[in-house]
């Protein structure tokens, strides 16, 4: 991966996961949740999470990998993760998470966190829908952290996408969601941070 994030999409780990994703499907359906092969995924296992949009507004998730648990401290609790974004980008998050459930589509987020310990990373996360019984969809969504670019005083609460916040919608074959552009930079962290994680090439 390079400094632009959507170079996730061609790295190894996304690729095989985007393919382990795509061996769960039927024909161009949405693969379903009473399909998916957790074992399948074992190599992705500890950087998984999978999310629930309980209604426009309220994300949950149901499924934690076991380093990302180690990051955000938040084992056992029910919270709504866009109550952790950034007010002044959480209508923009609200917006991209509602479309990917509402489309179905895939999508690819670049984003910032500011963890409980101080250290504050940027994360790439590639997210793809799972179809529940009732036709509603899940997001099975796998994400790499990136270095520790800013240390601060430790924090009482996660703090997500105050730095950064871009993203990018991904057809799967259903489409991609109306009158919402493909793209966004909604926030954008300084590119000499982003060389110093990634490189340039």
């Amino acid at each position: 991966m390079n400094a632009d994030y959507t170079s996730a999409l061609t790295d190894p780990g996304f690729v095989a996961f985007r393919k382990t994703w795509q061996n769960q499907r039927k024909g161009n359906d949405i693969p379903l949740r009473a399909d998916i092969r957790l074992q399948d995924f074992a190599t992705f296992a500890v950087d998984i999470m999978m999310y629930e949009l309980k209604a426009p507004g309220d994300l949950r998730c149901r499924l934690m990998g076991s380093r990302v648990a180690d990051r955000v401290k938040l084992q056992g609790k029910d919270v709504n993760w866009l109550e952790m974004v950034s007010p002044d980008v959480r209508q923009a998050g609200q917006t991209f998470w509602n479309a990917l459930f509402k489309t179905p589509c895939g999508g690819l987020m670049q984003f910032s966190t500011a963890y409980h310990d101080g250290t504050n990373r940027l994360a790439r996360c590639l997210l793809l829908p799972v179809q529940q019984t009732d036709q509603s969809c899940i997001l099975m969504a796998y994400s790499r952290p990136s270095g520790v670019y800013r240390l601060d005083p430790p924090r009482d609460a996660l703090m997500i996408s105050a730095d950064c916040f871009q993203s990018t919608y991904i057809d799967i074959g259903h489409g991609l969601p109306a009158d919402l552009p493909e793209t966004s930079d909604i926030r954008l962290i300084g590119g000499s941070i982003l060389k110093d994680l990634y490189g340039t090439d």
